[in-house]
């Protein structure tokens, strides 16, 4: 049986939704709180988004199928990296040059809702936190000066970054983004890749590095189910989507400033940043994006190659 309510008679719909982060997380706490809230006002009780919280609810690595099944109306933020096993093409994501709004220009957010319909049974709305300087950084307990240093260790890793881990001679633990305090704790792992937001993890407290430049851009993306988009009348559709690219820009903003806080969090715990040599970082990103678009291409021919072109900054 559906979770949401009968659209019938103009019955109040209601979209179950779940995030890959607890409600109290930094990267999703106060932008989606606001978005739900101008949502679910504007629409006048016609429409309300119930927001059941995180990995708390569902498992992150079950999160995709809930969404795929329709066992959850809504995932207003979920990465793409855990959409992997069943859309190979979700390792491009991370990759692009452009920021969400510029999605929008090129045909990539076209493109993206045609994937997205195809391969996990959802309507694409939007992204969150794609634009410049919200890169993914590198965390070790280990000192690191060349790309060599990282041959032997154990990184945790999610499919995005797995590739460009195993080309720097890594090895790679898979672990919900809530367990990497417990592993990086119990030095199961030497370090893990991260986007902003570590802090909000507690892992400031018991990390010593984090390695410059960084690499690839966030990449939350806003669905909902398929089945469930199609029964909602067209002007809520386009209140969500209203909503939804304000919202692009301005948990670009916030994530921005938070993104400078939490660095300045890191010092004031005693962690250190490292700035790669010129030559080791260009060697480190260059290593980054060219192994995993060439995963991207080989493992997803029908749409990797288009995808490549319309995310890449003419």
């Amino acid at each position: 049986m559906s979770l949401f309510g009968s659209f019938a008679n103009a019955a109040p719909i209601v979209l179950k939704a779940v995030t890959y982060h607890p409600k109290d997380h930094p990267n999703v706490n106060p932008w989606l709180k606001m978005m739900i809230e101008r949502v679910n006002k504007d629409s006048k009780g016609e429409l309300t988004i119930n927001w059941l919280g995180g990995p708390e609810v569902i498992d992150t690595k079950d999160q995709t199928n809930a969404l795929k099944t329709g066992a959850i109306d809504m995932h207003p933020y979920h990465s793409f990296g855990y959409m992997v096993p069943v859309m190979k093409e979700a390792y491009g994501a991370g990759l692009t040059q452009l920021a969400a709004w510029e999605e929008r220009k090129s045909g990539a957010f076209d493109l993206w809702d045609t994937m997205l319909q195809k391969r996990i049974n959802a309507k694409y709305l939007g992204r969150m936190h794609t634009g410049p300087n919200l890169s993914f950084w590198m965390y070790t307990n280990f000192k690191v000066e060349k790309i060599e240093d990282f041959r032997g260790k154990i990184i945790r890793g999610m499919p995005l970054y797995v590739p460009w881990l195993k080309a720097m001679g890594a090895s790679t633990v898979n672990t919900a983004a809530g367990e990497i305090y417990s592993a990086v704790e119990r030095k199961a792992v030497d370090g893990f890749v991260y986007p902003m937001g570590m802090a909000g993890w507690g892992l400031h407290k018991i990390t010593k590095y984090r390695i410059e430049p960084g690499v690839f851009t966030m990449e939350p993306a806003c669905v909902i189910n398929l089945d469930t988009w199609k029964k909602i009348p067209k002007h809520l559709q386009d209140l969500l989507l209203e909503v939804i690219v304000d919202f692009e820009y301005i948990s670009y903003a916030q994530h921005v400033v938070t993104a400078e806080l939490e660095r300045e969090t890191m010092l004031k715990a005693g962690m250190t940043i490292i700035s790669l040599p010129s030559s080791e970082a260009k060697k480190f990103r260059d290593l980054a994006y060219n192994v995993t678009w060439e995963t991207v291409i080989k493992d997803a021919p029908e749409f990797g190659p288009q995808l490549r072109e319309l995310t890449t900054r003419k």
